[in-house]
């Protein structure tokens, strides 16, 4: 008895191993099917991995209050071949130019073992490419490097609003700095600049926050006397390293046109005689386009018949002078108040108010050759009253001054 249940129990007993056995069989078979079916499957996609050491950015980021540098986390994946050897990082902005980090932290190059991510901050300036989209590419010494693509922050700041009058100061001008509702974060503005020459007296003062749609007028002293007629390249500097630009001409002083003389002959009353001179301080020539007389009763009358002809135009250089015959009948028009106006292609106009002979007794000839104190030099857009003692100093002329009379 004893020795059958001994046998009955080896049998139960191998009959358990033999079961467990074709399970463990089973699972390793079954477990092999599903490798090799979902290789399979890889191997269908194209899918390999790889032979040579690649490296992968897993993200980079801006801050947003300084534009001097980035950072970038690279890592080398667990199914690379080996570790790998970070030799350069670049950036590449939309315009197609590909920029060298030339200063990196942790140095470069720079060992990086399988499964390891560094993060790397790179100096370089993106003040210039704010709101684009910059791609990020890692060199490695051996295999595949890695391009990431990022957004830098958006901050854009304006100038607008320029203005340099010299009727208030050749010492100082206006303008206004403007940031964008857009922006993505507040700015300082630390320094303003005209030409890389600093300006020591702004108001207000610096350094000025600047916050997201917002704006500020500032005046800037600053003798522009020697630049008029010249470009200014204002730059406007901030502590988070965004920066504006804005480049105008500066105004040119301005041409002092003045009718010197109107002569009326009551010997010969069918036409009267202007006298127009571009002063030795005007820095350009001017057309003479069109001559006009007005009368008291607001009447105004284009003189059609000139000489010296002014159509198309008849061109006057600095430190010179010409006499034009206007043909108008004015015997009618005795002992009356009129304005002859002068007109160039330019836009500058001038004009002279005075009286007609009474009558054509005692002196055949009537004018008035000192620039009387109401003369008026002006253009279409603004109007500049001076007299001998106060007339604008330009910046070129002529080296002669003649008087043309016909």
């Amino acid at each position: 008895m004893k020795e059958e249940r001994g046998l009955i129990r080896s049998v139960r007993a191998l009959s358990r191993f033999s079961l467990t056995l074709l399970l463990l069989v089973a699972m390793i078979i079954g477990a092999l099917l599903s490798y090799l079916w979902v290789a399979g499957y890889y191997v269908s996609l194209g899918i390999r991995v790889p032979e040579t050491v690649t490296i992968t950015i897993t993200n980079a980021t801006f801050p947003t209050q300084d534009t001097t540098f980035f950072n970038v986390t690279l890592l080398t994946p667990s199914f690379s071949p080996s570790e790998t050897k970070v030799t350069q990082i670049a950036a590449l902005t939309e315009d197609g130019v590909l920029h060298n980090v030339a200063k990196v932290d942790p140095p470069l190059p720079h060992q990086l073992p399988k499964s390891v991510s560094q993060t790397f901050k790179c100096l370089w300036n993106w003040a210039n490419y704010t709101g684009e989209n910059i791609k990020i590419i890692a060199f490695i010494a051996e295999g595949s490097g890695a391009t990431f693509q990022a957004k830098t922050p958006l901050v854009k700041l304006t100038i607008t609003d320029v203005r340099f009058n010299s009727t208030i100061s050749l010492t100082q001008f206006n303008m206004t700095v403007r940031s964008s509702k857009l922006s993505e974060t507040y700015v300082n503005i630390t320094k303003i600049t005209v030409n890389m020459e600093t300006l020591k007296n702004v108001t207000p003062s610096l350094p000025y926050a600047l916050r997201p749609n917002a704006s500020v007028a500032f005046t800037c002293m600053w003798n522009w006397t020697n630049y008029r007629g010249k470009n200014a390249t204002i730059v406007v500097h901030t502590r988070q390293g965004y920066a504006a630009y804005h480049t105008q001409v500066i105004p040119p002083p301005p041409v002092v046109l003045t009718i010197t003389k109107v002569l009326f002959n009551t010997a010969d009353t069918t036409h009267f005689n202007v006298t127009v001179q571009n002063s030795e301080l005007s820095p350009t020539y001017v057309n003479i386009t069109r001559i006009t007389i007005a009368m008291e009763n607001g009447t105004v009358r284009e003189i059609t018949e000139v000489y010296p002809r002014i159509t198309p135009h008849y061109t006057l250089h600095p430190n010179s002078s010409a006499t034009f015959r206007c043909m108008w009948n004015w015997t009618g028009y005795r002992n009356k108040n009129v304005t002859v106006t002068v007109y160039t292609q330019q836009e500058y106009v001038v004009s002279r108010t005075q009286t007609t002979p009474a009558s054509p007794s005692g002196s055949s000839l009537y004018s008035i050759s000192a620039t009387p104190p109401n003369a008026v030099l002006s253009t279409r857009r603004k109007r500049f009253s001076f007299t001998p003692s106060n007339q604008v100093v330009g910046q070129r002329g002529k080296p002669s001054n003649s008087t043309r009379v016909f």
